[in-house]
């Protein structure tokens, strides 16, 4: 009777790690560059008790695992702290790629880019807010704070960089200059991650390094060294020299992704 139990007890082991093989799906890798590259077993994100995701185009919701725990760690930071509830933007494609020649985004290709509105889900967001989602800008075209810079888009952006995983959180210029005004004379280290660049009125553009299960990820530069509220910032703010001669914009190269992102894509009829 034992040896039988034994037989049985062995046969559903065996039965239950074959069926669990079957479900793991096959490992997760970003590949290449944030703005020429592709994801294997990308993770889709859906709307959660706090928080909400726009729909700035179709199947722009999926990321690296770590990208989507980065995500449910700051809602629930945020919550904890008393933020409204949050607004997420675009992640990345099913397998990552372009968003194509429509798009206004470089990168989010390898699904560890994420966009966070400076608008909240509080109160909720309806299917038809989602699908047309708007802009709330905290600075101006003139890149001055709109009343809409607030302490709660502060502590948000100051939460959102304290990851060790962020490498880089992309915002306009003028809302990096108002950072370094209100921390002036207070810890600005963690102002090194906020990085100006045009375009970012509206949301924050959070990037995490490379994961160690990606080999193929190619990392970016790591960001100049201390706060970079000073020249460095200045920059932004000088207008360009005026040209004797009206130049033509260079067309930039069609870039060409990878071979693995190629194969991944051809497999599976992706475009």
């Amino acid at each position: 009777m034992n040896s039988i139990r034994i037989f049985i007890a062995a046969f559903f082991a065996v039965l239950l790690s074959f069926c669990s093989y079957a479900k793991t799906p096959s490992g997760v890798e970003s590949i290449g560059e944030y703005s020429n590259g592709c994801i294997k077993g990308a993770v889709e994100l859906k709307d959660g008790e706090h928080f909400q995701v726009q729909h700035w185009g179709v199947y722009r919701n999926f990321g690296h695992p770590q990208l989507i725990d980065y995500i449910n760690k700051l809602v629930v930071k945020a919550k904890k702290a008393g933020l409204p509830d949050l607004l997420i933007g675009d992640l990345s494609r099913p397998l990552g790629g372009s968003f194509g020649a429509a798009s206004n985004h470089g990168s989010h290709q390898t699904g560890l880019d994420v966009d966070i509105s400076f608008d909240f889900s509080t109160p909720r967001k309806s299917e038809y807010e989602l699908n047309h989602p708007e802009d709330v800008y905290i600075v101006d075209t003139k890149n001055r704070p709109t009343k809409f810079f607030d302490n709660n888009r502060v502590a948000l952006l100051y939460m959102a960089a304290q990851d060790p995983r962020v490498e880089r959180i992309f915002v306009a210029p003028g809302i990096k200059k108002t950072l370094c005004q209100i921390y002036e004379g207070h810890d600005k280290s963690w102002l090194q991650k906020i990085r100006p660049w045009f375009g970012h009125r509206g949301h924050m553009h959070v990037r995490l390094g490379c994961p160690t299960d990606s080999p193929s990820c190619v990392k970016q530069a790591k960001a100049p060294n201390g706060d970079g509220c000073g020249a460095e910032l200045a920059s932004w703010f000088i207008p360009p020299p005026p040209s004797a001669k009206p130049t033509k914009p260079k067309v930039k190269p069609k870039k060409i992704p990878p071979a693995r992102c190629q194969a991944l894509f051809k497999d599976n009829n992706y475009n």
